[in-house]
């Protein structure tokens, strides 16, 4: 535990020699404790002058945490081990006198990671055994005050940056005597997501973590790519008064911004306030994008089962698909600020997102649900109608690859991946599964509805060719064995989904 305090400085160089030493000291104990201890001896408890150490091999499976605090009851650390492999070693030491080493101060230091240190904590350190062990609940540590200190703040060593660092650490209580700090990380994009608590009897190891985490950024990368081109293509090549052009650019634009915010905004969890504000924008876009996923089910429904064009109904679908989120967000927030403690109860405690632990993010999670079974009823009932219209030679087998071709096409548009969200808890194949889709959803979407599109790669051909008149028109050929947009045809790898009633149609199409 630190201070922004002025203080004595030290040189970042002594502090990563500094915490290499205590690293490998304590690498040295856990070897010693997986090889020598044993269910008749499963724990040493040493105190010291300097620091007072507990290791323990767990033996039961039962075992919930693992609580330990100095000799005069002034510094406590308490670790959640539900769910560890047996046999796993848990570390916790109290370091009475290793804070002084960074008060060494020399004259051409400066402050650490902008970090002034002063004399008023201990540093505690908590460590298991294998590394693939993941805390399904948030490591408490609890520190004596030995100074007055105004601005407290919760840090940890990051030993792969080799510097201080607040991600994952909030300052949970403090009064003239102690302070608490609740340490944990989770930053990946499977948290959307999570309702279960951190309860769930499959709890992912620290490597998945990471790996979950790098898909996700990724992943987004990608996605938010694939929506810049999307949202270009269709205001350059489309008709922007059209109602599906309308709802693709809205639904790409919302899920963009809420990807974007979230990721962006992952590092205010230090700052209740600025999280709260990055959760409730991340809410309020991604729902405004499952609204939009509605839309566009029900467009697709009404103009291939009910033959019914939307044109005109497109105010309604804008004040539904940004007001109604704008309504549910304000509402959460109403109900987060009633509780005892506050509009900040909204948001958990590890990363800017909905808590789960007072329900806040079943909110979203039902309203996604609600959603997605509604696009995929719509899915269903589109794809069997698509069948009847389908008069091919091989009648079953193009059937079956007409189903196949709709699913891939419509999933992305109309968000069903995101339900994959509800089962992460139970395989961690789920959480991949969630992440992959999801992350990289506006860059599909693109992909499929964009590149793949055949009346936009040729608006987008006739471009160019006006910008390079020379160029040699040999499009016009292939194009001539093309759909047309007021047409009917079935080509032998895509087919332009239209109503049966042409008339009543515009000139927009499904193509899949």
């Amino acid at each position: 535990e630190v201070t922004n305090s002025p203080g004595n400085k030290v040189t970042k160089k002594n502090m990563e020699r500094t915490f290499l030493t205590v690293t490998d000291l304590e690498e040295v104990i856990g070897n010693y404790a997986q090889n020598r201890l044993n269910q008749t001896v499963p724990e040493i408890d040493i105190r010291g002058e300097h620091a007072d150490i507990l290791v323990r091999k767990i033996f039961h499976e039962n075992e919930t945490g693992v609580q330990f605090e100095d000799d005069k009851g002034e510094n406590y650390v308490s670790l959640p081990v539900t769910g560890f492999d047996k046999g796993s070693v848990v570390l916790c030491v109290i370091y009475k006198d290793l804070h002084e080493i960074f008060l060494t101060g020399q004259t051409d230091s400066v402050p650490v990671d902008k970090i002034r240190f002063a004399k008023t904590y201990n540093i505690l350190s908590a460590t298991i055994w294998p590394r693939n062990n993941t805390f399904r609940k948030d490591v408490t540590l609890r520190f004596r005050n030995l100074a007055d200190a105004p601005n407290r703040s919760c840090v940890f060593w990051n030993t792969l940056k080799n510097s201080w660092s607040g991600q994952g650490c909030l300052l949970t209580s403090r009064n003239e005597s102690y302070t608490e700090c609740s340490c944990n990380h989770l930053t990946h994009f499977a948290v959307l997501m999570q309702f279960d608590k951190g309860t769930s009897s499959k709890v992912l190891p620290e490597t998945d973590e990471k790996a979950l985490k790098i898909l996700t950024y990724v992943g987004s990368s990608f996605s938010l790519v694939g929506i810049t081109l999307t949202i270009i293509s269709y205001a350059v090549l489309t008709d922007m008064r059209g109602p599906l052009s309308q709802i693709r650019v809205s639904l790409v634009a919302s899920l963009g911004a809420g990807q974007m915010i979230f990721l962006t905004g992952s590092g205010a969890v230090e700052n209740k306030s600025a999280c709260v504000t990055v959760a409730a924008f991340v809410q309020y876009f991604l729902m405004a994008a499952f609204c939009w996923m509605l839309i566009e089910g029900v467009y697709l429904y009404l103009f291939v089962v009910k033959v019914y064009n939307i044109s005109d109904k497109m105010k309604v679908s804008h004040g539904f698909s940004w007001g109604l989120p704008a309504l549910v967000v304000s509402t959460s927030l109403s109900i987060a600020a009633g509780t005892g403690p506050g509009i900040k109860s909204y948001v958990s405690e590890k990363f800017c997102w909905m808590s789960s632990t007072n329900g806040m993010i079943w909110i979203f999670v039902v309203f996604v649900v609600l959603i997605e079974l509604l696009n995929t009823l719509i899915l269903v009932r589109v794809i069997k109608e698509m069948m009847i219209m389908q008069h091919a030679k091989d009648k079953n087998r193009e059937q079956i690859r007409l189903g196949v071709r709709a699913c891939v096409v419509m999933i992305p548009l109309l968000g069903i991946t995101w339900l994959f969200g509800l089962l992460s808890p139970l395989h961690k194949a789920f959480a991949y599964i969630f992440t992959i889709f999801n992350s990289t959803q506006g860059f599909l979407i693109f992909l499929l509805h964009c590149v793949r599109n055949s009346e936009i790669r040729s608006r987008f051909k006739r471009r160019i060719i006006r910008v390079t008149p020379t160029a040699i028109e040999v499009t016009s050929i292939k194009r001539a064995s093309q759909v047309h947009e007021t047409s009917m045809v079935i080509l032998p790898r895509k087919i332009n989904v239209q109503p049966r009633n042409n008339h009543e149609s515009g000139t927009e199409i499904f193509e899949i």
